[in-house]
Order: structure tokens, then sequence, then C-alpha cells
């Protein structure tokens, strides 16, 4: 008979996952107590640099900065070009289009509904 025939009983899986979260809090707390030890001594350390930020970038911004300057626009210089006489195109109008059999008259248009049920009659 195999284990997936016969699985564990639930309490049996509850109780193995408590003990192990149990032990794992316990090692991480023991683990935690040694390394404090270094803990109890004050840092000189201005707190930016404590956090990894360097100290110019921990700076507060400055509340208004100054526009930069504004650069002088250079002067525009005329460019002379020489006129070129181009001859007139010559365009051909199209051809007369026969005239058109004179257009059906539209349809008539019927009154807008005074209701909406109307619209699904």
């Amino acid at each position: 008979m195999t284990s997936l025939q016969r699985p564990l009983p639930l309490n049996v899986v509850i109780a193995g996952l408590i003990m192990a979260s149990i032990l794992g809090f316990v090692m991480g707390l023991t683990n935690a107590l040694k390394d404090g030890q270094s803990l109890n001594s004050v840092s000189t350390a201005p707190l930016a640099e404590v956090s990894g930020v360097p100290i110019r970038d921990a700076s507060p911004a400055p509340l208004y900065v100054p526009a930069p300057p504004e650069r002088p626009k250079p002067k525009a210089v005329e460019v002379k070009t020489e006129e070129v006489a181009v001859p007139a195109a010559v365009i051909e109008a199209p051809p007369a289009a026969p005239e058109a059999a004179p257009a059906a008259a539209p349809p008539a248009q019927q009154p807008p509904p005074a209701r909406i049920e109307d619209l699904y009659e």
C-alpha cells in the first residue's frame, strides 16, 4: 500500500508545520540576539550615510532655482537668390461630361416618432 492511498492524518501534518515554524522563529531569534551585541554602540555617522544615501543626495533641495540667463539670439542673415523665369504650365481641361439624366426625387422623409416604442413596431 502506497502513501497516496493512505496519507498522513491532518492533525499530524498540522503539528509538523507548527513545530517547523516554531523552530524557525527560535533559530532566527537566537541569531538576531547574537548579532545584536554590536548594536549597543551608538553610531557617529550621519543618518544619511547610515541609510546608504550619500550626503550630497540627501541635502534638501533649494526652494528657488534661478532661471539661467538668456542667450542673445543670432541676427538673421539675408540670403539673395536669383529668380528664374519659369514658363507657365499648360493645363488641359478634361473632356466635357455628357449631360446626366435628371436626378430622382429624394425619398419623402418620415416624421420623427412621438415615442420610443414607435421605433420598434
